[in-house]
This record gives C-alpha cells, sequence and structure tokens, in this order.
C-alpha cells in the first residue's frame, strides 16, 4: 500500500462471498496500476487500515466498474469511503453502450475474452486455485485502460459533468440499513399468498436463516424458495407427505426433517389475528388527468432519449415521471426538489419534461 499511495489512479474490484456463504464479506480484493496488479487476500490481514487510508486520499482516483456493491461492501465490512471514483458501468450507461457488463466491454475494447467460469466461485475456500486467482486478477488489468477510453468519449460528447456528478453520488451514499419489509415476503411469490399461508411461510424462513447463519451457508442451500412457497400453500400433513414433495431430497429430510415439520405446524397454529399481512399500496386520490400527464411524460421522455442516444431510465425513470405527473411542479426549481432526478437531468430534460406537463 505504500508504493501504491504514490499514484495517481487505481482499479479495484472485490470478490464476495455472499452467493455461498450467510455472513457476507469480502473475500479477495484486485488492485491495478496501469501496468501491475496486486491481489489482496483480506481473510488472512488483520489491520485493512493502510488500504481505507488510501481510499479516501481525494488525490487517487479509484476506478471500478459497478462501484455501488463495492463501496457497500467496504464500508460494511471496515467504514472505508473512497472520496474519488470513476464508475466505468455508469459511463457506459451515459454513453448508451449496448452491454453494461465489463466482459462485453472489454472485449470490445480490447478484444479480451473474460473467463465466466468463476462468477458464482466460494472465494472464502482457501486455498484459491491459480486458475481462480488469474481470472480474478483480469477484472482490473484492463479498468484503467477502459476508463481512458470511455472519459474520453464522454468529453467528446459533453457527458463528462453527467458522469462527474452521478460518480460524486456515488461516494456520499450514506450506506445506511434501509427500513425494509420483512424479508420472508421479498421471497418471490410469497405476497400472492393468503395470511395463513403467509404464516407458515415466515416459520420455514425464519427456522432457515437460523440454520444458514449457524452453518454459515447461503439460505438456499439450507432449503429452496420454492420448497418454502409450495410447503406454505399446501403445508404436508407429515414427514412423508412432505419427503415426496419436488425439490426435497433425502438429505433435506435426514438432516432437518422433523424440524421443518415442526415449523411448519408452529405457523398453523397461530391464532388468526396473528396472522401476517401484506402492507397495502399506498393509495392516491383519483384524479382523471394523472394517467394522461403520465402518458404524455412518457412519449417526450422516450422521444428525448431517440434524439439523445440515451436509454430511457437515464432521461427519467418510469417512478420518477409518475412522481411528476402526481406533484405537479411548476418550474424547473420545483422540478429539481423531486426525489430521483440528478441536477444534470433536470438541467438537460427539464424544460421539455415541463412542457409536456
Amino acid at each position: 500500500m505504500a508504493t501504491l499511495r504514490k499514484e495517481s489512479i487505481l482499479a479495484l474490484d472485490t470478490e464476495a462471498s455472499s452467493f455461498h456463504r450467510y455472513k457476507e464479506r469480502i473475500c479477495l480484493i484486485q488492485l491495478s496500476t496501469r501496468d501491475k496488479t496486486w491481489l489482496i487476500d483480506p481473510l488472512a490481514i488483520d489491520d485493512m487500515s493502510s488500504l481505507g487510508k488510501a481510499l479516501e486520499d481525494p488525490k487517487i482516483e479509484w476506478v471500478i466498474h459497478d462501484a455501488d456493491y463495492d463501496l457497500r461492501m467496504l464500508k460494511k465490512m471496515w467504514s472505508f469511503r473512497a472520496v474519488n471514483v470513476f464508475d466505468t458501468m455508469i459511463s457506459v450507461e451515459l454513453l448508451n453502450e449496448p452491454e453494461l457488463g465489463l466482459a462485453a466491454n472489454l472485449k470490445k475494447h480490447f478484444g479480451v475474452e473474460l473467463n465466466k467460469k468463476f462468477q458464482k466461485a466460494d472465494w472464502s475456500k482457501r486455498p484459491l486455485s491459480a486458475e481462480m486467482l488469474a481470472y480474478a486478477a483480469m477484472d482490473t488489468t484492463y479498468l484503467i485502460g477502459l476508463r481512458d477510453i470511455l472519459k474520453k468519449e464522454l468529453e467528446t460528447k459533453e457527458r463528462m459533468t453527467w458522469a462527474q456528478e452521478e460518480f460524486e453520488a456515488l461516494v456520499h451514499i450514506p450506506f445506511a440499513p434501509v427500513e425494509e419489509e420483512a424479508a420472508f415476503l421479498r421471497i418471490k411469490g410469497a405476497k400472492a399468498l393468503k395470511p395463513r399461508q403467509l404464516a407458515v411461510l415466515r416459520e420455514l424462513h425464519a427456522w432457515r436463516e437460523s440454520v444458514a447463519e449457524k452453518l454459515d451457508r447461503a439460505p438456499f442451500m439450507v432449503i429452496g424458495n420454492d420448497v418454502m412457497l409450495d410447503a406454505s400453500k399446501e403445508p404436508p400433513a407429515d414427514l412423508q407427505s412432505f419427503a415426496s414433495r419436488k425439490g426435497v431430497g433425502e438429505s433435506i429430510i435426514a438432516r432437518n426433517g422433523p424440524a421443518i415439520m415442526s415449523a411448519i405446524e408452529r405457523g398453523l397454529a397461530l391464532p388468526k389475528e396473528e396472522w401476517p399481512r401484506v402492507p397495502k399500496a399506498k393509495r392516491y386520490e383519483h384524479d382523471d388527468d394523472y394517467e394522461d400527464r403520465l402518458k404524455r411524460l412518457k412519449n417526450k421522455r422516450d422521444q428525448i432519449g431517440i434524439a439523445r442516444d440515451l436509454r430511457q431510465g437515464i432521461v427519467c425513470p418510469n417512478h420518477v415521471l409518475a412522481d411528476i405527473a402526481r406533484l405537479l411542479p411548476g418550474d424547473v426549481q420545483a422540478l429539481g426538489g423531486i426525489s430521483g432526478l440528478s441536477k444534470w437531468q433536470v438541467k438537460e430534460f427539464g424544460e421539455e419534461l415541463l412542457k409536456a406537463l
């Protein structure tokens, strides 16, 4: 790190354990200059503060592809914050590249083929193979070169100020825990269940979380969402009935069969007043003209996107258009106060959107 602190630009990527482990942690850190790459094993190092100091140095520009996740994990694990970031994924979005992924853009600009073999590998295992290390190193080896190409294109299209505003927003994300709905309700298909079925799903989900945490395994490795949903919709009468369900293998029954049945029985035994219910969606007063305003805004947004060679969501996302249609901002200043709009979006597209409104 003493050597790297002398650099003015560094590329960074991380490999985490989120796919395999219950406890999400960074298991490998890749750092590159323009001509060398280092791999850091954070599981073997007690004090990572030298990396934190480098991230906080405004004289070093950190090049990251899709920085949001990496920045959140660095904050979560060590309270590190980067203050000067260039996000290559945001850049390709603003340039309206057909594909946003790193692999596609490295192939386009450098002819490099990234091997996707280890995308879902368990990076918490040790030792890591030479092939895995080589795969990880490729994620940052060409990143600074890609940044140079994208920066030049952004400047040519006069969009560099847009990118800088987005980068600045990235480093100021509060990273505070967001008040979210109950985890079991976020399972795909859960909100279609009836209250009593939800009671069973909640018990099964709580049981699975406790086992996954104890084993430090990803929850889906304990028992799949589909199995839990099926058991909630039509609770099995006994262990034999549960064992015959799709996705329930012998190993699940041998290890956890009685515990799963107990969770199902707890859910079924809950009194009606304790059944969970899906929160009702926010309702708005009826407005005959709202849909018409929203349609006009979407049409205008789409016209701007075609004219400026931008994705619809980059011009203005649908949920923000819906807020504009409801809140009826009277001028550009009021439009700028609507959550989800960047200053550059208001400056570039605000007047046209207001006319459509």
